[in-house]
This record gives structure tokens, C-alpha cells and sequence, in this order.
């Protein structure tokens, strides 16, 4: 049983130090022995938990997925009326803590080995699932009240995901600090008209 504490509560903190070395090295120039000296543990640990390094990466999409599942159950929506939790939602999928919570350049090494590892794609894609999930919750609840109408909650979902995408980055590639919060607002906007016609 403390074996499996241990572990429950090594693990994630490996994976932490994972994601900090692939920021430094990028992915290809990550690796277990790294890991291990950056947080001064013998490699063989690492080894015992995860494996390779491919299980590892694979270990840390579900790990990242775990903490925006976190974050956004943390993210209280302090309010009972359909309208008022629809446009808190879009604050909170549009805010600095959202936006920031993982760093672009760490996501797009983990995006590209998709390409080339099976295993890794299909975590990301249930990522995705679960995230979108979540949001179609929201609206599905909304929906129920009778004062909102959403025809399809999973495709609006969908939609509102694939524009978080792209606004995320779009903005790191083309947005400056200046402009950031009036491009922010512009997103809560077109968020809101998607919902709206859902």
C-alpha cells in the first residue's frame, strides 16, 4: 500500500520535471538520465515507473489532461442561472491561468511525436474527448433549464475547442502584448456566438 502511495505521488512529480526538461531540450533532446540528474534521483526509478521514454510521454499527456481536468473543476462557476455559467465558462476557457497553464512550445513537441507514435495520438485524442466532454456538460445542463437553446451540445463543444485551439496559437504567433486583452475579448465574443447558435 505505501509502495503504491509512493508511487502515486513520485510519479507525477517525475512527469513535472519531464515537461521542464522537454522546455530546455525540446523532446527529441529529452531523456530519462536528464530527468533523473535534474532532480537528482538515480535513473533506475525513473526506469521502474515508466519504462522507456515512450511510455513516459505518453504518461505525461494523461498527466497534463489531469491537471486541466483539475483546473477547470477548480474553476467555480458560482452561479445557478443557465446564462450566467455559459458566460463564466467562456471567461474561464479564455483566461491568462487557462491560456498559460502549459507552455506552447512543450505542447507542440508532444503534438508532433503524435505524428510518428500511435500510442501518444491516441492519449491526445482522449484528452480532446475529455475536454470536450466537460464543455458539452455545461451546455447540455444550460440547455435543459428551457431559457437556452443548444441544438447539438457535442458539435458546439467540438467548435468552441477547435477555436480555443487556434486562438491559442494564433495568439503566441501574432497577437502582442498590446493587443492581447482586446483579442481576448474578441474570442469571449465569437465563443458566445457559437454557443448561441448552437
Amino acid at each position: 500500500m505505501k509502495k503504491r502511495q509512493n508511487a502515486e505521488l513520485r510519479k507525477p512529480d517525475i512527469l513535472n520535471h519531464y515537461y521542464k526538461v522537454i522546455l530546455k531540450e525540446g523532446l527529441e533532446g529529452a531523456s530519462i538520465a536528464k530527468v533523473a540528474k535534474r532532480m537528482k534521483i538515480n535513473p533506475s526509478l525513473i526506469i521502474h515507473y515508466f519504462g522507456n521514454k515512450d511510455n513516459m510521454t505518453v504518461a505525461l499527456v494523461d498527466h497534463m489532461s489531469r491537471r486541466y481536468n483539475k483546473l477547470f473543476m477548480n474553476m467555480k462557476i458560482e452561479t445557478s442561472d443557465p446564462q450566467k455559467r455559459l458566460d463564466r465558462l467562456v471567461e474561464i476557457l479564455c483566461s491568462d491561468e487557462w491560456y498559460k497553464h502549459t507552455d506552447i512550445s512543450g505542447d507542440y513537441s508532444i503534438i508532433s511525436i503524435s505524428f510518428r507514435n500511435k500510442k501518444v495520438l491516441k492519449h491526445l485524442q482522449d484528452m480532446y474527448n475529455d475536454f470536450i466532454k466537460l464543455i458539452k456538460r455545461e451546455l447540455e445542463d444550460a440547455s435543459a433549464s428551457g431559457k437556452i437553446k443548444i441544438n447539438n451540445p457535442e458539435r458546439t463543444a467540438e467548435l468552441i475547442v477547435s477555436t480555443l485551439e487556434g486562438y491559442r496559437h494564433f495568439k503566441h504567433f501574432y497577437i502582442d502584448e498590446a493587443a492581447s486583452e482586446n483579442f481576448r475579448e474578441d474570442m469571449e465574443k465569437t465563443l458566445k456566438q457559437i454557443i448561441q447558435n448552437g
